[in-house]
């Protein structure tokens, strides 16, 4: 079995390792005051990350070593949503959930879409790099999208809560990426609603999802987004946005 001693210096290296200096608590700051039974909501863009197959790699492999790769993998998922402006909401193994906005809709959807194709490119371009020079296996990730209303929730009690985070979109945006092969990205129909029409999506096999309901059926589409035109964009709008939150952004009036 390999040992992961030599990612320890590397996942420093990489473009994909956050910097020290940026730890933060993961939640959404304009809720992060809610007493416990109180809530709050948002149109915002959810999008949730991991990779694929990993739970079959931490069969194989001890728990400090998978532990070592996941630290890697969701550091870098932490440092490209922040750098865009959006929230990490909760990290769960290998996998990140984040949301961006409340914005302007397009906006946060674009954005959480840039995101994704960043998290993606940067762990097949520059982690998997420097995995394979020590020689371990390469890794695959997989991302969802979606957007829509989010209700925000302390749960708990007065000794130990958190803010829960409910809503379709999130629900959705999670099967989205369970529905992603390797390195695709999977959009919900309220994402798709809200988008660009230059920011292109193709109709996934499968696709809609048929939800029944005490008598009433109602179809929902997802689709499959090309991620890879994208990145030419990305770095510009990371400047843009400069690690500001996203809503605490202006966004002008079109003319």
């Amino acid at each position: 079995m390999k040992s992961y001693g030599a990612e320890r210096n590397l996942v420093h290296g990489s473009t994909i390792a956050a910097s020290a200096t940026q730890v933060s608590e993961s939640g959404h700051p304009q809720f992060a005051s809610l007493q416990v039974g109180e809530m709050g909501s948002a149109n915002v863009a959810s999008v949730f990350l991991d990779l694929s197959g990993f739970t079959s790699r931490t069969f194989w492999e001890s728990p400090q070593d998978s532990a070592r790769l996941a630290h890697a993998v969701l550091s870098g998922f932490a440092s490209v949503v922040r750098s865009l402006g959006g929230h990490v909401l909760g990290l769960r193994g290998d996998g990140l959930f984040a949301s961006f906005g409340p914005s302007h809709d397009a906006i946060s959807v674009s954005v959480a879409l840039a995101a994704a194709a960043a998290s993606l490119h940067a762990v097949e371009s520059d982690l998997n790099s420097r995995l394979s020079a020590v020689g371990i296996s390469p890794v695959i990730a997989r991302a969802g999208v979606d957007f829509g209303e989010l209700v925000f929730v302390r749960s708990g009690d007065e000794t130990s809560s958190e803010v829960n985070v409910v809503g379709f979109s999130a629900n959705f945006a999670a099967k989205c990426e369970k529905f992603a092969n390797a390195w695709e990205i999977v959009v919900g129909e309220g994402a798709a609603s809200v988008l660009p029409s230059r920011l292109s999506l193709t109709s996934r096999d499968g696709s809609p999802k048929l939800f029944q309901h005490e008598g009433n059926r109602r179809s929902y589409h997802y689709y499959d987004f090309s991620w890879r035109k994208m990145l030419s964009e990305v770095e510009g709008l990371i400047q843009d946005v400069d690690g500001l939150p996203l809503e605490n952004i202006p966004v002008r009036s079109a003319a």
